[in-house]
C-alpha cells in the first residue's frame, strides 16, 4: 500500500540586480529556468546578458538531481539538474507552480521586484512547466520566454489552460534533434491560440540556446515593458 508524507526542501538560485538598484523603487523581474542537466549558473550567464543590468534577474535551479556520465569513472560524474518526469508528473507541475509563486513573492519582497513587470525564461525541458503556468495563471506574467522546447502535452485537454494577457516569445531550432521543424510549426498554432501576442523565430542552431538571439530577446523585453 503506497502512502507518502511531505519533507522541506532548500531551493537554490542565484539573483543579480540591476546596476542602479538603489535609484528605483520596482525594477522588472526576470525568472530564467534552464534545462535538463544544467543548473542555476549555466542559466544565469544567459540571463545575465538579456537584462543587461536593467533588470532583476533570478535563476532558479531545478529540485531534481542526477549524475551525468562523462565516461565510466564515477569521479568524472557531474551533478544535473530537472524539472520532472512522467513518475506523478502531477507533483511535479504542482511544485513548480508553488516555487514560481514563492520566487515571484520573494523578488517582490525582498530585490523590489514589479510584480506587474514579471517576465520567465526558460530552455528547453523548463519550456513546457512554465507555459503551464503562463496558461493557467493567466494574468501573473507579462512576458514568457521559451527556447529550444515544446508546448505542455496535455494542451488540448487540460481545463485549466486558457487564453492569458502574456506575451510570448518562442525562439526555435531548425537543426534541434528533439523537435523537428513540423512539431516546431504546430507549437507556433498551439501558442498563437492563447497568447496575448506571440513571436515565433526560427534561428540556425542544434538544440543549445542561440546566443545570437539575445539581442532580439533583450529588445523583446524592452517593448513589452
Amino acid at each position: 500500500m503506497e502512502k507518502f508524507f511531505r519533507s522541506a526542501i532548500r531551493r537554490y538560485y542565484e539573483v543579480e540586480l540591476p546596476r542602479h538598484h538603489a535609484r528605483r523603487k520596482r525594477w522588472p523581474l526576470l525568472v530564467a529556468l534552464h534545462g535538463y542537466e544544467g543548473n542555476k549558473d549555466s542559466m544565469m550567464r544567459v540571463a545575465r546578458h538579456i537584462a543587461d543590468g536593467n533588470m532583476v534577474v533570478i535563476s532558479l535551479q531545478g529540485p531534481y538531481q542526477f549524475f551525468r556520465r562523462f565516461g565510466r569513472n564515477p569521479k568524472n560524474f557531474r551533478v544535473g539538474f530537472g524539472w520532472g518526469t512522467t513518475y506523478k508528473m502531477e507533483d511535479s507541475i504542482h511544485l513548480h507552480h508553488r516555487d514560481l509563486d514563492t520566487i515571484i513573492e520573494h523578488a517582490v519582497r525582498k530585490y523590489h521586484a514589479d510584480p506587474q513587470r514579471v517576465f520567465l525564461l526558460a530552455f528547453s525541458q523548463a519550456c513546457s512547466p512554465n507555459y503551464r503556468y503562463v496558461f493557467t495563471h493567466r494574468r501573473a506574467i507579462r512576458g514568457a520566454v521559451g527556447v529550444c522546447g515544446g508546448v505542455p502535452g496535455d494542451w488540448n485537454e487540460n481545463p485549466h489552460y486558457r487564453p492569458a494577457a502574456t506575451h510570448v516569445l518562442h525562439i526555435a531550432a531548425r537543426q534541434d534533434e528533439w523537435y523537428s521543424r513540423e512539431k516546431n510549426l504546430e507549437f507556433r498554432r498551439q501558442l498563437g491560440q492563447r497568447a496575448a501576442t506571440l513571436d515565433f523565430r526560427f534561428y540556425n542552431s542544434p538544440h543549445k540556446f542561440p546566443r545570437s538571439a539575445i539581442p532580439h530577446i533583450r529588445r523583446w523585453i524592452e517593448k513589452h515593458l
